[in-house]
């Protein structure tokens, strides 16, 4: 999963869909301003929910629900349903999706998201606070000690299942704070900015190494045909750019900001996938290679 804010926007999404099933007109617009997201967010979700097969009719910019749940719309249910059982938060989103559709059909959905449960008590804090932009001090355990830290939290992400709070610190200091490992929040009354570019660059993160202070670093990769039948379904990150060439195989273009975001993707995908440049990144894999042939001959 990227930098989105994932129990968030599935809430935004049935909380629509409670609003459509009770008769409510909605624009995008409505939609924006009462969930604070932008209107092209707004018009995705509509989206969402027309390529799913729900029967929005349109007049005057306004969108109400035609008809009752059909077969596509169960598909979007069980998907749901499924996503939400993941990451173990049934008991909050659950009771919302129950009251959409008639839950008495065997899921034919099954999705394997080792997703870790936290409280979502704490995800509520953290959103609230990144939401008004308050800083906030947390009680943060590390190396078996708990550190009062005051941050200013920017985004929640889920990096490779673990829940963290992207964040600065007191000196403007990116810092990735385990959710999990937070033992208690205080919000407190002091705001702070951020600048609109580096939220933005936040959502190029591969994993919980990635830093948008730093300078990017382009790394050009050689996918063989494998590799490139399965990059092109679900790409590397956010900023990749495949180009196939005549043979089946491509040369595959992405951002990072720290060798550690790709290294462990890159050894995953040995033999498929070969560093061309840069060439220390290169290098960098190849002792690893060969740091395990000697460990494991």
């Amino acid at each position: 999963m990227t930098a989105k804010q994932y129990t968030t926007t599935l809430n935004i999404l049935l909380n629509i869909l409670k609003r459509l099933y009770r008769g409510e007109k909605l624009s995008t617009k409505n939609i924006a301003e009462n969930y604070e997201i932008s209107l092209r967010t707004a018009q995705r979700y509509i989206k969402y929910f027309q390529e799913a097969g729900f029967n929005l009719k349109k007049q005057n910019n306004f969108y109400t629900l035609e008809t009752i749940v059909d077969e596509n719309q169960e598909v979007l249910f069980e998907s749901i349903e499924s996503i939400i059982k993941n990451a173990g938060l049934e008991n909050e989103i659950m009771p919302s999706l129950k009251k959409l559709k008639m839950m008495n059909k065997e899921s034919v959905f099954y999705s394997k998201i080792d997703i870790e449960k936290v409280d979502v008590s704490i995800f509520t804090q953290i959103e609230n606070a990144i939401r008004s932009k308050n800083k906030i001090k947390i009680q943060y355990k590390m190396d078996n000690k708990i550190i009062p830290i005051i941050i200013k939290p920017l985004k929640i992400s889920n990096f490779e299942g673990y829940w963290y709070v992207n964040a600065l610190d007191e000196n403007n200091n990116y810092k990735t704070f385990h959710i999990k490992s937070i033992q208690s929040i205080e919000v407190l009354k002091q705001k702070f900015r951020v600048k609109e570019n580096l939220l933005k660059n936040l959502d190029k993160a591969i994993n919980v190494w990635f830093d948008p202070t730093k300078e990017i670093i382009q790394v050009e990769l050689f996918a063989d045909e494998f590799a490139t039948k399965y990059l092109e379904r679900l790409p590397l990150s956010s900023t990749q750019k495949i180009i196939k060439n005549n043979d089946n195989t491509s040369t595959i273009y992405i951002e990072i900001t720290d060798k550690m975001e790709i290294l462990r993707k890159l050894l995953m995908w040995i033999p498929n996938l070969v560093v061309i440049e840069p060439k220390w990144l290169k290098e960098e894999v190849d002792k690893m290679i060969d740091k395990y042939i000697e460990r494991f001959r």
